[in-house]
């Protein structure tokens, strides 16, 4: 820790210690059940929390819960409730390190100070009833108090985020500025710092207007959404880490048969080498050029593969312009190096018209390979005609391309038509059910659709319409 950093904090320590001194309640004896219930009820909050709106951190309702502590029981009091309640939080139940606890707490002392501060020079002591069971507020009333509501969480937030920032930027070794735009000051933090703002006036008057009940129904609804928020984010990242198993299992049994035939071709390219070497010892030059051709033949040709592997297994994501029938070509040539695919015809017709569109290469081409490889399947060692059609075409009307994957297969039987993308259902012996419902979350993560239809005895037939603007646009 560097020796500023120290003096910062210790700077920190000491102006929370003169405001808590300075504001240490007047009605202590007589209401000194209420600031412990409300440090019961700041510390409830702590355990509300939920990742925000961009997944980069967790907000909770504690400053809710802290700046209605300020209004409803003046400002030392509320300095109080809101520091202990930080102090017991961050030591018992986050466990931070001393340091981190110490100055959390006396940083949200200073900053609930400033704002209950600018509340009460704004007038809002003076508009709100503050004990207990207190009249409903009237339009008047509530019109007054919108300016030091607004005083009162800009005041703390501004303080707040200000004092968290410098502390992070001091130890990190970044700039101030920089950390407080990239960590606080952008569009979902502040959502959630809005949200704070406008809870807190609904919190104080639940409380003025029933009391500890009116605290009561103003968490219920918001604990069971929380817990439901929490349920589904659990549930999603489960999916997720099933669906990337799948993801790998699919790559690595594709990249074996591929790194198969790119050992084959390697065979092919070394005894060619090998040829030219003993034709050039005996200065016989004969046959150079078409141990040279064939050289040149099965480089490309590996070219394509490990090209193909890279846009198949990379991770991140990269929308860009991509030229659709040119992945479609490389993608069939990529597979067919796969022993499943030896004997498969393939009918390719290609809109020449069909321009660029905007995708993630890696993800649309994973699509594709998946619908080539269940088709192969499906058609699987059939004595009759094996084959694989692939059509693409351009809808003007709606500025999309539309592609159609056919195969000649025994085709699906109608009562698992309605079932075929959903998450791990498969009809195949050894499937895993994950294939299908990916390529349907890509096709629709990227603005797209994904049907399917077949006959039995006619195969099976996939249609994809894929908007040329990319993610996110109007259809």
């Amino acid at each position: 820790m560097s020796r500023r950093l120290r003096l910062y904090i210790a700077s920190t320590l000491a102006a929370a210690v003169a405001v808590l001194a300075w504001g240490w309640p007047d009605r202590f004896a007589a209401d000194w059940g209420h600031y412990v219930a409300w440090v019961v009820i700041c510390l409830v909050s702590e355990t509300m929390w939920s990742n925000t709106l961009s997944g980069a951190a967790t907000w909770s309702l504690s400053a809710t819960a802290g700046l209605s502590s300020a209004v409803l029981w003046g400002n030392g009091a509320g300095i109080w409730i809101s520091a202990l309640s930080t102090l017991v939080a961050d030591l018992f139940v986050l466990r931070k390190p001393l340091v981190r606890v110490a100055f959390n707490a006396g940083q949200i002392a200073v900053a609930t100070a400033v704002g209950a501060a600018l509340f009460e020079w704004l007038g809002g002591r003076t508009a709100l009833p503050v004990m207990p069971g207190g009249s409903v507020l009237d339009r008047a009333q509530a019109t007054s108090l919108m300016l030091p509501f607004l005083g009162l969480v800009v005041g703390y937030f501004a303080v707040n985020r200000a004092m968290v920032a410098l502390a992070v930027a001091w130890s990190a070794g970044r700039g101030w500025r920089a950390v407080l735009l990239e960590d606080w000051l952008y569009m979902a933090r502040i959502e959630v710092d809005a949200a704070s703002f406008l809870l807190t006036p609904l919190m104080v008057i639940s409380f003025t207007t029933v009391g500890y009940p009116g605290v009561l129904l103003f968490y219920a609804p918001l604990f069971m959404l929380f817990q439901s928020d929490r349920r589904f984010i659990e549930l999603k990242r489960a999916e997720e880490a099933n669906l990337r198993s799948a993801r790998f299992a699919a790559k690595g049994e594709l990249a074996a048969g591929i790194g198969h035939e790119l050992n084959n071709q390697l065979v092919a390219i070394s005894a060619r080498a090998q040829m030219l070497l003993k034709d050039s010892e005996k200065q016989s030059f004969e046959h150079a050029p078409r141990h040279a051709q064939i050289i040149l033949e099965q480089s490309k040709r590996m070219g394509v593969l490990a090209k193909g592997l890279m846009d198949y297994t990379r991770n991140k994501v990269n929308v860009e312009p991509m030229d659709l029938n040119g992945m479609l070509t490389s993608t069939i040539e990529f597979v067919k190096s796969d022993k499943r695919f030896r004997g498969v015809e393939w009918d390719v017709e290609l809109d020449p018209g069909l321009p660029q569109i905007r995708a993630d290469v890696g993800q649309i081409q994973g699509v594709f390979i998946n619908l080539f490889v269940n088709a192969a399947d499906a058609m699987g060692a059939q004595e009759t005609r094996r084959a694989i059609a692939v059509r693409t075409r351009l809808d003007e009307r709606a500025q999309a391309a539309e592609i159609d994957v056919q195969d000649t297969g025994p085709g699906i039987e109608r009562e698992h038509l309605g079932r075929m993308f959903e998450f791990m259902f498969t009809t195949k012996a050894e499937g895993h059910g994950f294939g299908l419902s990916t390529s349907h979350r890509t096709i629709e993560n990227h603005g797209g659709r994904i049907t399917v239809d077949s006959e039995l005895g006619h195969g099976a037939r996939f249609h994809i319409e894929l908007p040329l603007s990319g993610p996110g646009s109007w259809r």
